[in-house]
């Protein structure tokens, strides 16, 4: 499917803030919302609404930056200061194609994927795609020819090739696949499996499985990470609260770091030394030194935010960092040069995930 921006869409009853530690059933709860919903709507991506969606402001300090933000329970795109496109009953993640020229976003309500042209910061044609149950993040091909999709509530991972905007193939992967990332050549793709205690290894060149790092159990690796050499992997442990470090030569466990509690997303910074981390039920952000032993990451601060944090993107000068709060239903902006909170910007219903585009 492609298209420009267009159609309505009924709004998901408000989700109910319990915490962080039911995930999985928050995102069970409304897939079930978006069921019921069926009826009520269109399923095309960006359709207008009759009256114009609130904008949710950016203050001035951010006006140099593109920033987008998912909401969870509103189905909405946020572009900070400029629009707010109502793109389904319910969306999760974003991804940028390495030109920056594409902007994904996981639509988990109806098991999609939905691709937007960027031009000058601004959404343009758009084009869907199906993928497997409850897609929530993905990363494409350094050449944007392949993308590869997680699907949440099973055991694949949806490989989709961008010229027709079809699904090829879904590969078999240990169950929950959530966060992934791309190795600096473009090889390997990583795979966090939230139930599966391990990290799957896709073959970007034949799309397949290339290996399962088993990590300790129990454990539920959630977000991933890279070090810019490739040679180490950073992942999440939503479970019990601690950063995993894996080593990609050996394809084994290198060392384990203790951040906060229900530890989310990952970012790093664009000169690739520091990770961000979002802890869901500390309600901080862990920020993380990997400069100097990317071996051995060296926790520098501990910075308290509003809300369930989980997504988060640092601006390409790495002089801030967006953060999603969840229940807090805002976004909390850090300024690395002081690892203190700037500001909060009241966000929707469920900000979840964000990108800044370079």
């Amino acid at each position: 499917m492609h298209g420009r921006l267009g159609g309505t869409m009924c709004l998901p009853a408000r989700r109910r803030a319990l915490g962080w530690h039911q995930y999985s059933t928050r995102l069970c709860t409304l897939a079930l919302a978006s069921v019921l919903l069926v009826g009520c709507g269109s399923s095309s991506a960006s359709v207008p609404t009759s009256t114009p969606l609130p904008v949710v402001g950016r203050p001035a300090f951010l006006a140099p930056y593109t920033i987008f933000v998912t909401d969870l329970a509103t189905g909405n795109l946020d572009q900070l200061g400029v629009a707010t496109v109502r793109v389904s009953r319910s969306i999760h993640g974003l991804g940028l194609s390495s030109d920056g020229r594409t902007l994904y976003v996981s639509d988990i309500s109806d098991d999609r994927v939905v691709a937007y042209a960027l031009a000058g910061g601004k959404l343009g044609a758009w084009h869907t795609a199906r993928v497997g149950s409850q897609p929530v993040h993905m990363v494409a091909t350094l050449d944007g020819r392949t993308l590869y999709v997680t699907n949440f509530a099973g055991r694949s991972v949806s490989v989709v090739d961008t010229a027709t905007w079809t699904r090829s193939r879904d590969i078999a992967v240990p169950a929950n696949p959530h966060g992934i990332v791309l190795s600096p050549e473009g090889r390997w793709a990583y795979v966090a499996c939230f139930g599966g205690s391990a990290i799957a290894v896709l073959d970007t060149q034949a799309a397949t499985l290339a290996g399962t790092i088993t990590l300790p159990a129990p454990s539920q690796p959630y977000g991933i990470a890279i070090s810019p050499d490739g040679r180490y992997i950073y992942a999440s442990d939503n479970l019990l609260g601690r950063l995993f470090v894996v080593d990609t030569r050996t394809r084994a466990l290198a060392g384990t770091v203790p951040i906060g509690v229900k530890p989310a997303l990952i970012a790093r910074s664009p000169d690739g030394r520091t990770l961000y981390v979002t802890n869901g039920a500390s309600r901080t952000v862990s920020v993380l030194d990997i400069g100097a032993h990317p071996a051995d990451p060296r926790l520098r601060a501990s910075i308290t935010v509003d809300g369930y944090p989980h997504g988060l993107a640092v601006t390409p000068d790495g002089r801030y960092v967006v953060v999603a709060d969840t229940t807090g239903r805002d976004l909390s902006v850090i300024d690395t040069r002081t690892n203190a909170v700037a500001t909060t910007i009241p966000a929707g219903e469920d900000p979840n995930d964000v990108i800044i585009p370079g």
